[in-house]
């Protein structure tokens, strides 16, 4: 039985313009009708019967194809999974899911001659290359984006301005303008976007950034090792604003065992993909501005899967509002500001004890 490989090879073209020739999808991919036609009569002619997409799932269980970041997406995991879970056990139908793993970047070069054996695919995080392809090579099958927007596409996304305001307001709040922002040292899409509406709001209140931006991959070691680096320093400030939560993590670390008083000394929050009960057991627990990662991931899922199922037509698009978990680390009221008002600002350690390890 000839395959759509056979027809590409027959015709000098790849498999993907076969499959949109094939689904009715040429003009609208702009194929030259000479390509078309001889697609077509290359289709005929190795008696290649193109597979119908299954009517809601009637024939068959729905597939859906999840295209999952390989790296730097340890701590979205367990809330994306949870979200995953949720959403397949409220299904009302069955459904089979497709792991794809990609590498963010690199998404069209993945994609370019794969035809999507499925019925819909959800892509995770792409980055600024991969909605690029996906905006001029829109799959033959309806695709819903989490935490990205593109137009004719269903997407999920949490309000990254509002995550940016949320977090940089209290930050304001507990240290006015003596605040140290820790952004990401890869240009991630969302973590760039919220991290460069967290340096304007700080600046129209009078911070200036030189001295008070710093740099951090996104992992709970580099984060501790920045951590004691500000001790050693010197240059703590009353707030660490991060554009991240597992370098948070690493923070309040080496604050700890430097013997900080961490909501009082200095205060400590981050804004958050990762798993709340996490950071509701950090030692001290931390305040996070929460992403709400398991509700955007049930909700993509579950519009995938009434996409497949015939129960939704058109692309939908979805806005979830983030909220902010006040915890030890800089609790809701500004405790460090009355603290320096009241006694002086407090240094950094109890009794001017160096960080561990600095002997």
């Amino acid at each position: 039985m000839a395959t759509i490989y056979d027809v590409a090879a027959r015709c000098g073209v790849s498999a993907s313009t076969v499959s949109y020739v094939l689904s009715g999808q040429g003009d609208r991919r702009r194929i030259a009708p000479a390509t078309q036609a001889r697609v077509r009569a290359a289709a005929e002619a190795l008696g290649y019967t193109a597979r119908r997409r299954r009517p809601g799932g009637a024939a068959g269980t729905p597939v859906i194809a999840v295209y999952w970041p390989r790296r730097d997406f340890e701590m979205c995991m367990p809330p994306l999974t949870q979200g995953l879970n949720n959403a397949l056990s409220a299904s009302p139908c069955a459904v089979n899911i497709s792991i794809r793993p990609y590498d963010q970047g690199c998404l069209g070069a993945l994609l370019e001659d794969q035809v999507p054996a499925c019925d819909t695919m959800l892509f995770v995080a792409g980055q600024k290359d991969d909605l690029g392809w996906l905006e001029s090579h829109p799959p033959a099958v309806p695709a819903v984006l989490l935490n990205r927007n593109l137009p004719g596409y269903s997407s999920v996304s949490v309000d990254h301005i509002q995550a940016a305001r949320l977090a940089t307001e209290h930050a304001l709040r507990c240290g006015g303008t003596d605040v140290t922002m820790v952004m990401n040292t890869v240009d991630y899409y969302g973590l760039t976007s919220r991290s460069e509406h967290m340096a304007e709001i700080l600046r129209a209140q009078g911070w200036t950034p030189e001295g008070r931006t710093l740099y951090c991959a996104n992992r709970v070691d580099d984060g501790y090792d920045l951590g004691r680096e500000l001790l050693r320093s010197g240059k703590l400030t009353r707030v660490i604003l991060c554009a991240y939560d597992m370098v948070g993590l690493g923070i309040l670390s080496a604050l700890y065992e430097a013997g900080c008083e961490v909501g009082r000394d200095v205060q400590v929050l981050a804004v958050s993909t990762g798993p709340q009960r996490l950071f509701a057991r950090s030692c001290p627990p931390m305040t996070v501005v929460d992403l709400r990662t398991r509700e955007i991931m049930e909700r993509c899922l579950t519009m995938a899967i009434d996409l497949a199922a015939g129960r939704q037509a058109e692309p939908r698009v979805l806005t979830v509002q983030p909220e902010i978990v006040f915890r030890q680390s800089a609790p809701q009221r500004a405790l460090a500001r009355q603290t320096v008002q009241e006694e002086g600002r407090p240094g950094p350690c109890r009794g001017g004890e160096e960080a561990p390890g600095d002997s």
